[in-house]
């Protein structure tokens, strides 16, 4: 019998404060552990103001670290933002370090544990997306000078770290291309499929997108194109981020206030609770590394309408699960929720596949063996 780790977990904020899918895979694989019998603790940002603090939520301790709130910073508050939280989360980790078997940093979280040789051994990344990447949606100083800075972390933990984890096949792909590391381990995100258990049958005419209101989700020549498709789509966006202003004025501009509404955010249980009453789920983004999202629309019973890239096509089967679409093309979400729409049988039939297909390879049981086995390779 494997013996009980102690892991540590290393995420800047928690699904209850920042509502994104990083934050939400952290939680959950943080119960996951938590639940086959180790002991999981989270490391997470703080208040500048306060000491500090650890707490116990759902038997999982959460040690809270202040850090300079450097969002507040014009010009490079991206940049600052990151640096202050991960060199405060660095220099906790180097007092605390012998407390943990494993110390595995989420995302951009953890990005200067390179630095600490120490943990070397014992220090697990997960990639989430690659910042060179996702950098090229964003043209400004802030930006630039955030991407290019971080860019170099990212390299250095690659080159560090034990073993990474990349959360699909292309994102792994994508990795190999800049570095020649053996120690990459694809393991995709999960979802806990007992929390939509069954269907609504009062499915509404609309779509849904739920996200960050980022360039990179592509929503702006989606609207358009609503705008001049001859049948009437309805759309609601659920979330929030830097593009949220723009996107209101342009809904305003093409007069289509009464068919796409801008619900800002909303808590991750009143989405789950709304997801089954729509027609299907939109995500026309330019990159994703795999898209938790999806999946949780699935679960729900209900289609998706994404873009054909190939980290998407690891979840989701064109003419099964959802539609795939051209990302250039925004013309052809319009035309795949049209078809759908149209189709409200064979779009709850696609819902149900897709469910079905997250149930059993998208489990947490199965992601949390997965990341389990990663620890016990470099934990003896």
């Amino acid at each position: 019998m494997k013996k009980s780790l102690s892991i540590l977990l290393i995420i800047k904020s928690l699904p209850w404060k920042f509502k994104g899918g990083i934050q939400t895979h952290t939680w959950d694989l943080a119960r996951a552990l938590n639940a086959k019998g180790h002991k999981v603790a989270i490391l997470t940002g703080g208040s500048f103001l306060k000491p500090a603090q650890k707490q116990i939520k759902d038997d999982i301790e959460i040690h809270e670290i202040p850090f300079v709130p450097g969002r507040y910073l014009p010009l490079i508050s991206h940049l600052a933002e990151e640096w202050s939280f991960n060199w405060a989360a660095r220099n906790w980790i180097k007092k605390n370090h012998a407390s943990f078997n494993i110390i595995h940093a989420q995302g951009r979280s953890g990005y200067l544990l390179y630095q600490v040789s120490e943990i070397k051994d014992k220090l697990v990344q997960t990639l989430h997306g690659l910042t060179s990447i996702e950098a090229k949606s964003g043209s400004n100083l802030n930006t630039w000078t955030h991407a290019n800075m971080v860019k170099r972390w990212e390299q250095k933990m690659m080159s560090s770290a034990a073993v990474s984890i990349a959360v699909s096949e292309d994102l792994r792909n994508q990795v190999l291309l800049k570095t020649n590391s053996s120690r990459i381990q694809v393991i995709p995100n999960g979802i806990h499929g007992i929390e939509i258990s069954s269907y609504s049958n009062q499915t509404l005419d609309r779509f849904v997108f739920v996200g960050r209101l980022h360039p990179v989700k592509n929503l702006l020549p989606i609207i358009e194109a609503i705008a001049n498709s001859e049948e009437k789509i309805f759309l609601d966006i659920i979330g929030a981020g830097p593009q949220e202003k723009e996107i209101q004025q342009r809904i305003l501009a093409l007069g289509l206030k009464s068919q796409v509404r801008m619900l800002g955010e909303r808590d991750n249980q009143v989405i789950k609770y709304l997801l089954p009453y729509y027609r299907g789920l939109l995500l026309p983004s330019v990159y994703e590394s795999q898209g938790i999202v999806l999946l949780e629309a699935n679960l729900a019973g209900i289609p998706v309408v994404a873009s054909d890239l190939s980290a998407i096509r690891e979840s989701i089967s064109h003419g099964k699960s959802g539609l795939l679409c051209d990302p250039v093309d925004p013309m052809s979400f319009v035309a795949a929720m049209s078809f759908l729409k149209n189709n409200p049988v064979l779009a709850r039939k696609m819902g149900k596949l897709g469910r079905e297909n997250v149930l059993v390879n998208f489990n947490w049981d199965k992601i949390a063996n997965q990341t389990l086995d990663c620890y016990y390779k470099i934990a003896g």
